[in-house]
């Protein structure tokens, strides 16, 4: 079982948006910067990504038909901004989050867009993965609590095709090595690594 890194070409920051994306990255924007600015108390590891360049990556994945099938799911998905991108680019998109406040966030934007898509309030780590803990101790800023939360969602995490993650910087392996132990043959794993920007690799069993 291995990872194959899967080149993402730098002329992809040259797709063009469609104006229900743009719409929706700007009112996302808006939402999440009220929240910032909220006299509120904030959840202090929410940090949003490059939102404009995940959608042209998804448009590259999905126009170039690099995925196995339609099955999204985002591990963190904070406002939810990525999985309904992942809507509007024709995939099957689910998020899991396990702060409440954000998964609110997320269905409220999610109502002038896809009132339907699912976000699930809690772990993204099913229950049995080996050495958890020893990768637990890897991180700060993800909890590695495990949960039953794929069967509220009624898809095996082996049937998604693709996971998005927003690592933490130092973090990345930790991600890795979760969708190594929960994704099938085939699936992909992209995230936003910040500075670096996108990664994408594919879990190969052989």
């Amino acid at each position: 079982m291995r990872l194959e890194a899967l080149d993402i070409p730098a002329s992809v920051t040259n797709r063009e948006h469609t104006t229900v994306a743009a719409e929706l990255m700007a009112l996302a924007h808006q939402r999440i910067d009220a929240y910032l600015n909220s006299s509120e108390p904030t959840i202090h590891n929410f940090v949003p990504c490059d939102f404009e360049l995940v959608d042209q990556t998804l448009g590259w994945l999905t126009q170039n038909h690099l995925l196995t099938g339609p099955n999204f799911c985002e591990l963190g998905s904070g406002f939810g901004v990525t999985t309904l991108l992942a809507s509007l680019h024709g995939m099957n998109a689910v998020g899991i989050e396990r702060e409440p406040t954000l998964v609110t966030q997320a269905n409220t934007l999610a109502v002038h867009f896809f009132p339907d898509s699912p976000f699930y309030c809690g772990s993204f780590i099913p229950r049995g993965i080996d050495d958890i803990l020893e990768l637990a101790s890897e991180v700060e800023h993800v909890s590695t609590e495990e949960d039953d939360i794929y069967e509220e969602i009624g898809i095996a995490s082996e049937e998604f095709d693709l996971f998005f993650a927003f690592p933490w910087p130092g973090e990345a392996h930790f991600f890795e090595s979760v969708f190594q132990s929960i994704a099938s043959n085939g699936a992909c794993l992209l995230t936003y690594e910040g500075r670096e920007g996108m990664k994408l690799v594919r879990k190969l069993d052989s």
